[in-house]
């Protein structure tokens, strides 16, 4: 009976361990890359690695250019999170984002990259200030350090 009540206990407690998404402390946070305030809610970037630390970015710019100049390295990254343009402050998955891309988007280091959950909000952010519409891989080409 011990034994299956430690079971219990063991397994609790690897799932309290798990990864989480990242919070951003707005205002008061330094962006790993270029050691600004992250202050905008629309811009904000995060990742997580494989080890449970998280890195925060004032623009996805930062965090692109902060692992591909190999501070970081790419295979020791678990999760990319950005913040979602339509609904400041809720990150999202990076890889699996939206983006829209041009001088519309003036993001805080000149990515001009925002960052969608969904079409409609891309389409129509891109309605308003224009740009292009890119996914993850072309992001990162074109941001790449």
């Amino acid at each position: 009976m011990i034994s299956l009540a430690l079971l219990f206990v063991l397994v609790g407690s690897l799932f309290s361990c798990g990864q989480t998404t990242p919070s951003i402390d707005f205002d008061h946070a330094e962006c790993s890359h270029c050691r600004m305030n992250v202050v905008d809610r629309q811009y904000g970037a995060a990742i997580m690695t494989l080890k449970g630390r998280q890195y925060v970015f004032d623009d996805v710019g930062c965090m692109i250019q902060h692992v591909g100049s190999g501070t970081i390295a790419e295979d020791q990254v678990a999760n990319w999170y950005v913040c979602d343009h339509a609904h400041p402050g809720v990150l999202i998955d990076a890889t699996t984002a939206l983006y829209a891309n041009g001088p519309g988007f003036r993001s805080p280091m000149r990515g001009d990259a925002a960052a969608f959950v969904n079409e409609a909000d891309r389409a129509a952010a891109i309605k308003e200030k224009g740009g292009e519409e890119l996914d993850w891989i072309q992001l990162r080409e074109v941001l790449k350090p």
